[in-house]
């Protein structure tokens, strides 16, 4: 009953990943956490959303802004080892806490369309990359500042794919050496990597039918609901 669960959440992220260009960690780990220890649930998130990035590449390859994600992706270097650290030495609980707030407190003023000064997008990116190896969540930020810039749909799939497929590895990386996952993870999580092909083909019918402004509502949506799962499940 585990992996099934398992693997129809898998399925629900890679469709949302595939017809937005995010939400794969923000839908899996709240979802992860009612079913599988604190933090193996974010490194098996972090490894499925790798596999997920990694097969959609390939189609938008010619959508990714390669400024942009080089941007983003110095920004994350910086904040990868920090998050890293905090892996190893905080409890799940107080992270879920802090993304929570966090994500709040950016989603709802940006829904009533007050501009927040977020730079040239290395901070988005050092606040992702600590997400990332902390909590496995590096979506928030990037989609907080690609919205604040109105990225056209296309152009923020195409990037922001690009940039899991380069900071998950990293974070994967400095998760198996802070020695809190063991390598019994990858074994597990071959068995529901079928779920994520599937959720893909969802996914590409869902993005090919999808306005400008449909996309920013179901942004906000998943944003908010992450949120408000995360501070129920710390409290």
């Amino acid at each position: 009953m585990e992996w099934m669960l398992t693997f129809a959440v898998v399925f629900l992220a890679a469709m949302i990943q595939t017809s937005t260009g995010f939400g794969f960690a923000i839908v899996a780990i709240p979802l992860f956490l009612l079913i599988h220890d604190g933090h193996y649930a974010v490194s098996l998130s972090i490894f499925l959303s790798l596999i997920s990035s990694l097969s959609s590449l390939p189609q938008v390859r010619k959508e990714i802004d390669k400024p942009l994600l080089a941007t983003l992706f110095y920004g994350s270097l910086a904040g990868l080892p920090i998050g890293g650290l905090i892996f190893y030495t905080v409890q799940v609980e107080w992270l879920k806490l802090f993304v929570s707030v966090a994500i709040l407190a950016f989603t709802i003023p940006m829904m009533f369309r007050l501009r927040i000064p977020l730079g040239s997008g290395k901070g988005a990116g050092f606040l992702s990359g600590l997400m990332t190896s902390s909590i496995g969540m590096p979506g928030p930020p990037i989609v907080l500042y690609l919205t604040s810039k109105n990225t056209d749909k296309s152009r923020f799939r195409g990037t922001s794919i690009a940039y899991y497929c380069l900071v998950y590895p990293v974070s994967l990386a400095l998760q198996f050496i802070s020695g809190r996952v063991s390598a019994e993870l990858l074994s597990h999580a071959v068995l529901v990597i079928p779920a994520i092909y599937i959720g893909q083909l969802a996914g590409k019918f869902i993005h090919r039918g999808m306005s400008q402004a449909w996309f920013q509502r179901i942004t906000f949506l998943l944003l908010i609901a992450t949120a408000i799962n995360a501070l129920i499940q710390s409290l």
